[in-house]
């Protein structure tokens, strides 16, 4: 069975580095909101890239866009076409990631009937679909070794065979633009692409820059996502979220970018529905709870401290999302809570001082009063959670 992932776009789809939650723009003051250049955000950041992709746009080579998955690049890809003298025709996108091996080939300039088994009826591929137009190859990185062949002739001179079709070549007519969340060079050294291939999608390089790099983008983004999903609920919910929610999602971290911006503010927007139909606002509790399902991949590759830090970022979440906040002091909570473990397991605090070597505690027989410290600071960070 063939899968056809050929399809129309419609729209966009580490530790934090070092910001300030009183300096989170309201969406209505972002630098990001810029509906005269016919993106839903474009931040300070984001302002020289468009403007580069906008001359782009007049131009016929080949445009490779790159940058980590989920920060756009399907959507700006679409916006190029659109700023292009080709928006009239079509725009179309083949996502390698989704087409097996076997059938890039055929997803790519189709096939006629009986080329292959299960080839029951001739199907157009993505470059005869795009005609005229635009057609976006994503994930161009997994791209088989023989069908890099096939784009690189089409990339050559512009012409490509149909799957069983041995009467005569066609020409390609569409601008091509690829996407890639990989390095390419790297890939070459490997083997795993080829170089005169390389060489011919490397002409117009735009590298799309994470959400993490673009912060003053987020209270705008997360406006307009929340303005989206309450269209496609047919007005129903909140179309905004409040200051304090903006903040909340500026102080948070995003390896998954615009993508899971989007789940999260789709999951706040649910839970604000949730709680209260006629809500005005998304508010930070709606955030702060759909936040904690995130599984911050990010973190130093699940490492032991990557956990705390997953840890650090939940208590300062809940911190923000409050208006009691916690003393310093009563971040030395882990010492109590690693003690409290350590005992339990070992069989009492004596051993758990011993275990991390604290024996002039032991010898000055003061473990007593360092444990009973210990779990004060412990049994106050649960009372302010309500977790006692």
């Amino acid at each position: 069975m063939a899968v056809n992932a050929v399809r129309s776009e419609s729209g966009p789809s580490t530790m934090h580095r070092k910001y300030s939650a009183s300096t989170t723009p309201r969406p209505s003051e972002s630098t990001a909101a810029r509906s005269d250049l016919g993106l839903p955000v474009v931040g300070a950041r984001m302002q020289a890239i468009v403007a580069r992709l906008a001359t782009y746009a007049t131009l016929p080579e080949t445009l490779l866009l790159t940058g980590p998955t989920g920060t756009g690049k399907s959507s700006l890809a679409r916006w190029v076409h659109q700023q292009s003298s080709r928006r009239q025709a079509p725009f179309v996108t083949v996502d390698l990631l989704s087409v097996p091996r076997d059938m890039q080939m055929g997803e790519l300039f189709g096939w006629r009937r009986g080329a292959f088994t299960g080839a029951v009826r001739d199907q157009d591929g993505g470059v005869t679909r795009a005609g005229a137009g635009t057609l976006f190859i994503d994930e161009i990185d997994k791209l088989s070794l023989a069908c890099q062949a096939g784009l690189l002739r089409l990339l050559e001179d512009r012409s490509f065979r149909v799957l069983g079709d041995d009467r005569q070549d066609r020409r390609c007519s569409a601008r091509i633009i690829v996407g890639t969340n990989s390095d390419l060079e790297a890939a070459v050294a490997r083997g795993e692409f080829r170089e005169d291939l390389y060489y011919r999608v490397h002409v117009l390089v735009t590298e799309i820059p994470p959400l993490d790099a673009r912060r003053d983008e987020i209270p705008a983004w997360a406006n307009f996502m929340a303005a989206r999903r309450c269209d496609e609920a047919g007005g129903c919910g909140s179309r905004s979220l409040s200051r304090r929610a903006c903040e909340l999602l500026c102080a948070a971290e995003w390896p998954g970018n615009l993508r899971q911006l989007d789940n999260v503010v789709r999951r706040a927007w649910a839970l604000c529905l949730a709680e209260s139909p006629e809500a005005g606002q998304i508010e930070a509790g709606h955030v702060s709870l759909a936040l904690t399902f995130e599984c911050h991949h990010g973190h130093a590759n699940g490492s032991i401290l990557g956990e705390l830090e997953r840890a650090a970022d939940t208590l300062i979440d809940e911190m923000l999302a409050r208006s009691e906040h916690l003393e310093l002091g009563d971040l030395d909570v882990f010492r109590g809570i690693v003690l409290e473990r350590a005992a339990a397991r070992l069989g009492g605090m004596r051993e758990a001082f011993a275990l991390f070597e604290a024996n002039s505690t032991i010898e000055r027989r003061n473990q007593a009063r360092a444990f009973k410290r210990a779990q004060a600071r412990t049994r106050g960070l649960r009372s302010w959670l309500n977790e006692d």
